[in-house]
């Protein structure tokens, strides 16, 4: 027999009687079911799926001893997407927008996307990274969600399909316990319109965090992967529990379920 906790927005909360009563997080603005059942049923995960393609806050969780969580960057721990900020000085805002928006609904290979965007980033000065770098946003909730989880001993990494050059500073500022990212080429100074190395997608992040939990000696299966875009899937897949943030609808059937516009991050640390 499994303990299983569902938070979801308040509003909705009377979609999920069945599970018994729910308790009131007034603060937040969710209600939280606990309940003990072998594994959650059908008819619950099709509720929530209905709730999230709605538009609103749900998710569940099995409660278990958690031992590290795997986050997307972009539009995910950040606000932006890094690469449309870079975009911006290059004057291509517009089209790497666009690509970056059909890439994520899955609509696009990533990595021939990524390859196409950064193209349109040469001739940019190095610089310009740590201009961009001082101008993104860490998403709501996120430093109250880290703090949570490094209470529980849960390690957080970062892994973005965006750049090593910007995820450092953003995985240093929430004290995360590494990240893995995408490196920009340049020659003297000048971003070249190349990527250096391994081209961090859909099956690389999957592969760090399997690697990770190894070197770290955890299963899986005690992961959470949280993610918004077509390129987070195999990752999310990997992880024992997948949870998404604003996400995409090409993520909504494959996930435990995701926290939606009147919630942030910390609404995470009632379902751990």
């Amino acid at each position: 027999m499994a303990t299983f906790k569902l938070i979801v927005d308040s509003k909705k909360a009377d979609t999920f009687a069945h599970l018994g009563r729910a308790e009131q997080l007034k603060a937040a603005h969710l209600a939280r079911f606990t309940w003990d059942e072998n594994e959650i049923s059908e008819a619950t995960k099709e509720l929530v799926l209905k709730t999230t393609q709605s538009g609103s806050t749900c998710l569940y969780l099995p409660k278990k001893d958690w031992k590290a969580i795997f986050f997307d960057m972009d539009s995910t721990v950040i606000e932006q997407e890094s690469i449309v900020e870079l975009s911006k000085a290059a004057g291509k805002e517009k089209e790497v927008a666009e690509i970056t928006e059909q890439a994520m609904a899955g609509l696009l290979d990533f990595t021939s996307a990524l390859r196409e965007r950064v193209k349109m980033l040469a001739g940019l000065p190095d610089q310009v990274i740590a201009d961009v770098a001082k101008t993104l946003k860490i998403s709501k909730g996120m430093h109250e969600l880290s703090k949570a989880a490094k209470a529980q001993n849960i390690k957080l990494y970062l892994v973005s399909g965006g750049f090593n050059s910007l995820a450092s500073g953003v995985a240093r500022e929430l004290g995360f316990d590494g990240f893995l990212a995408n490196e920009l080429d340049s020659e003297e100074g000048i971003l070249n319109g190349l990527l250096r190395g391994t081209i961090i997608n859909a099956e690389a992040k999957a592969q760090f965090l399997i690697e990770t939990c190894q070197r770290l000696g955890i299963h899986p299966n005690d992961t959470i992967a949280v993610g918004d875009g077509a390129n987070d899937l195999l990752m999310m897949q990997a992880a024992g529990a997948r949870v998404g943030y604003f996400p995409k609808s090409v993520l909504l059937p494959h996930i435990f379920g995701a926290i939606f516009k009147g919630h942030d991050h910390s609404a995470l640390i009632h379902a751990l």
